[in-house]
């Protein structure tokens, strides 16, 4: 393989890379159960003020 075919293999998988892990990190964050847990913090430092 020469640089230029390494290239275009890099050019062509780093929009879907990124796009899976946006999507991942997304349904990670509002996924219901794990809603709840990382929102849990946000309440407890309410309650303490």
């Amino acid at each position: 393989m020469n640089e230029l075919d390494l290239l275009i293999i890099y050019k062509s998988l780093r929009l879907p890379i990124l796009i899976a892990a946006v999507v991942y990190v997304f349904f990670y964050v509002y996924n219901k159960k794990r809603k709840d847990e990382l929102e849990a913090p946000k309440y407890r430092m309410l309650e303490e003020d």
